[in-house]
């Protein structure tokens, strides 16, 4: 039946009641929902309130918003200042900033400040900094990364540390294996800093499971007790490696970036590997066999290899004449950062 010039009484206000509602965001939703409720329980603030786990406050709140300003008064407000600051530097100054980190795109906000400096331009590094980031000229990537370098920085070994036991320090480090035809393995090396003792491994990828995995095996294969843990900041020795690290208890020392004089040890180890083994036709495509081989130069270098720093002892005959007499003081080794 339709009746033609006639409106349905509350049509109006419901229609647009629907139209308003559609506009709400979620939490405008759940703000209606309680004053519904509240309106239902006669009115009741501490009643609601207590309902729903909220303030008296906020409800006395959402009821002056929602009678000022009706429903859609219910939605979030900009929070943004009335009043915002408004930058006093100079558009010479800007510009003259602009310029030199266009000029100089990797130099820091320090540099850039020494560099008006010399042009009687003066200015603090914030400044220079935020009007890198009003003018987009920050690289957001790099940015992010030392950001999360600055709040979780990496250990690094205090100057002056004494390594007078076995197991004081040991490095770490992975050789890249080149194969013929372009394939790569990739050989985890651990040495001991006092009796150079090492462990040796060969695995097809360099991640830091299988970096967590060698760790493992050189606790289990090293003669005595870990005590710390030196390695430069490659991917076999973050993640698993380093939360392994931590469940061991063990102190875990990174190198600096680009700086693998500070893993001198490991490095000079890996110098040899590939005198004294790889160019002396052992390299196999073959993986277990490659595995097999580096496992047997591991038996030699710890067993068999006169070692001129340790007076041509091997390494474990080093460590057993450790074990059974006092370390000069001359054998001492102090590591310097």
């Amino acid at each position: 039946m339709t009746i033609y010039g006639s409106i349905m009484p509350g049509a109006i206000s419901i229609a647009q009641s629907s139209f308003l509602t559609d506009k709400l965001t979620e939490r405008a939703r759940f703000k209606l929902k309680v004053l519904d409720w509240h309106r239902d329980h006669g009115k009741n603030v501490s009643l609601t309130a207590r309902h729903y786990g909220i303030g008296r406050i906020t409800m006395h709140r959402w009821t002056k918003q929602l009678r000022d300003h009706g429903v859609i008064g219910l939605n979030e407000q900009s929070r943004r200042p009335k009043k915002t600051r408004v930058p006093t530097t100079s558009s010479n100054t800007v510009l003259r900033i602009v310029k030199l980190r266009k000029i100089y795109p990797a130099w820091s906000k320090y540099k850039i400040k020494v560099m008006l400096q010399r042009e009687n331009i003066t200015t603090s590094e914030s400044t220079i900094g935020r009007v890198f980031l009003r003018r987009g000229l920050i690289n957001k990537k790099v940015s992010l990364k030392r950001r999360k370098a600055a709040l979780s920085p990496k250990a690094r070994f205090p100057r002056g540390l004494s390594i007078s036991e076995a197991g004081d320090m040991i490095q770490i480090d992975t050789k890249y294996i080149m194969l013929p035809g372009g394939g790569k393995y990739y050989q985890f090396t651990a040495i001991d800093v006092l009796t150079k003792k090492r462990v040796l491994r060969v695995s097809s990828s360099q991640s830091s499971r299988n970096g967590a995995r060698f760790l493992e095996e050189c606790i289990l294969s090293f003669p005595f007790k870990i005590h710390r843990i030196q390695t430069d900041n490659g991917a076999p020795f973050m993640k698993e490696f380093d939360q392994l690290c931590r469940e061991k208890d063990l102190p875990h020392y990174w190198t600096h970036p680009r700086s693998p004089q500070e893993n001198t040890y490991v490095e000079i180890s890996h110098g040899a590997d590939e005198r004294e083994f790889y160019q002396q036709g052992n390299i196999s495509s073959i993986l277990p066999t490659m595995q097999k081989r580096v496992r047997e130069w591991e038996d030699i270098w710890n067993n068999v290899r006169p070692h001129q720093a340790l007076g041509y002892l091997t390494p474990n005959q080093y460590f057993w004449k450790l074990k059974t007499s006092r370390l000069a003081t001359k054998d001492v080794i102090i590591l310097q950062t």
